[in-house]
C-alpha cells in the first residue's frame, strides 16, 4: 500500500495534472494494487485492544476514471483518493472539529430470564446478576461472562429447564459476551443475542437478530446452532459471522474457520473458509459465492472495510453505528466505494472524506441528508 502510495505521489510531482487518457494509463497498475492490499499479507500493523492485527493504513476512493491523487491524514490513518473529472479542484484539506455525533461504543442492555434489565456500559464490573447457581459476571475488560458451577449435574440443570437471557446493543452500540461453554460473541450495533444461561439438552442452540462473530468453543457431541431469520447455522467448532439486519434483504453467512451448514427448510449450504452462504428473504433462494472475509468481520477489528461496497450499504452501516437517520435528497448514488477507515473516527471526517469524491452532504441534527 506504501509502495502504491509513493508512486501516485512521484508521479503527481513530476508529472502535474494528467489527461485522462494518460491518466488511465499511469495509474491502472497503482490502482489494482490499491484493490487488492488487504488480500495479502504485508503492510504496517499494530495490535488493537484484544491483541487483533490492526491495520493503520486508511484509504478511500471511488470507482472512476482517474484524474489526480492526493493523501492526507484523517482520524489517525493516511487516506488515499482518486479523484474523478467530476470532482471540484481541492487546493487545501482542513482537518474538521469535532462533531455532536460520535462513534459508537461498548453498550448494551442485559435482559434476564425474570425480566430485570440491566445497562452493561453504567455498571460495575463483578458479579452483577444471580440466576439459579449461575453468576453473571462483567469483566475487567468490561465484557460479559457466565459461571457455571460443576457441582450440579447435567441431569439437574435439564430438569430446571433453561434459563434465558438476551444482550441488544442499540444503534451506535457493541458489545462483547463469553456463553456459559466458553463461546465468544461479539455483537455489533442495533442487534440482539437470545441464549441460555447454561447450554442443556442436546444442542447449544442460541437466537441472532442483528450481526454477530462467533468463536464457537469446539464440542463434538453437542452441535452449535444459531437461528437467524429463518435460516439456521449448524457448527461444531468454527468461527464465523452472520448478518441478518431486516434491512439488508438476505442473512448473510461467512465462514473463517472450520465448516458449518447453513440451512432453511430443504434447502442448504455446506461453506468452507472464505465462503458466504446468502439466503435471499425476498426470493426464497439460497446460494454461496466467496467473498473477501477480512472486509466482512472489520468491523469486529474496530474499523469500516469497503470492498466495491455500494454507496447505500456504506451508509446503512454509518447509520447503526453513529446512530443517524439517512435521508436521500433525488436519487441514491450508484457508486461503489473502496476503502479502509477507524470506526473511531469523527462521523464528519467520514463524511468528508466522501464529500472529496463527489458525494456530498447535509447535516441536519441527527440526520444526513445525502445529496448525491
Amino acid at each position: 500500500m506504501l509502495e502504491a502510495e509513493g508512486e501516485a505521489m512521484e508521479a503527481i510531482a513530476g508529472r502535474g495534472e494528467l489527461t485522462e487518457a494518460a491518466a488511465g494509463q499511469t495509474w491502472e497498475p497503482v490502482l489494482q494494487r490499491v484493490l487488492s492490499v488487504d488480500k495479502t499479507a504485508g503492510s504496517d500493523a499494530s495490535n488493537g485492544a484484544d491483541g487483533t492485527r490492526v491495520r493503520r493504513i486508511g484509504y478511500l476512493f471511488r470507482r472512476w476514471s482517474v484524474a489526480a491523487v492526493f493523501l492526507l491524514l484523517v482520524g489517525g490513518g493516511v487516506l488515499l483518493f482518486l479523484r474523478g473529472r467530476e470532482a471540484r479542484p481541492i487546493a487545501t484539506v482542513v482537518a474538521k472539529p469535532a462533531a455532536l455525533i460520535q462513534p459508537g461504543a461498548n453498550k448494551a442492555i442485559l435482559t434476564l430470564a425474570n425480566g430485570q434489565q440491566i445497562i452493561l456500559n453504567n455498571v460495575q464490573n463483578g458479579t452483577i446478576g444471580q440466576q439459579g447457581n449461575i453468576r453473571v459476571i462483567k469483566l475487567d475488560s468490561g465484557q460479559l461472562a457466565y459461571a457455571t458451577p460443576s457441582v450440579e449435574s447435567p441431569a439437574d440443570q435439564l430438569a430446571k429447564g433453561p434459563l434465558y437471557n438476551t444482550i441488544t446493543t442499540p444503534r451506535g452500540g457493541q458489545y462483547q459476551v463469553t456463553l456459559a461453554d466458553g463461546t465468544k460473541v461479539w455483537l455489533n450495533a442495533e442487534s440482539s443475542i437470545r441464549f441460555p444461561t447454561a447450554f442443556v439438552g442436546r444442542n447449544r442452540e442460541v437466537e441472532l437478530t442483528g450481526e454477530a462473530y462467533f468463536e464457537v468453543k469446539a464440542d463434538k457431541d453437542k452441535p452449535f446452532l444459531v437461528k437467524a431469520g429463518q435460516t439456521e447455522t449448524r457448527v461444531l467448532g468454527t468461527n464465523f459471522n452472520i448478518m441478518a439486519y431486516s434491512d439488508e434483504g438476505a442473512v448473510k453467512t461467512t465462514l473463517l474457520d472450520g465448516a458449518v451448514s447453513m440451512a432453511l427448510g430443504m434447502q442448504s449450504a455446506l461453506l468452507r473458509p472464505g465462503e458466504q452462504g446468502q439466503y435471499d428473504e425476498n426470493k426464497g433462494s439460497m446460494t454461496t459465492r466467496p467473498v473477501n472475509t477480512r472486509a466482512v468481520v472489520a468491523w469486529k477489528d474496530g474499523y469500516y472495510f469497503f470492498d466495491r461496497t455500494p454507496v447505500k450499504s456504506v451508509m446503512r452501516q454509518i447509520a447503526r453505528w453513529y446512530d443517524v437517520t439517512i435521508v436521500y435528497q433525488g436519487a441514491a448514488p450508484k457508486d461503489e466505494i473502496v476503502g479502509k477507515l477507524p470506526r473511531t473516527a469523527d462521523v464528519k471526517e467520514v463524511l468528508h472524506i466522501m464529500e472529496l469524491i463527489g458525494i456530498h452532504f447535509r447535516i441536519e441534527g441527527k440526520t444526513i441528508v445525502v445529496q448525491g
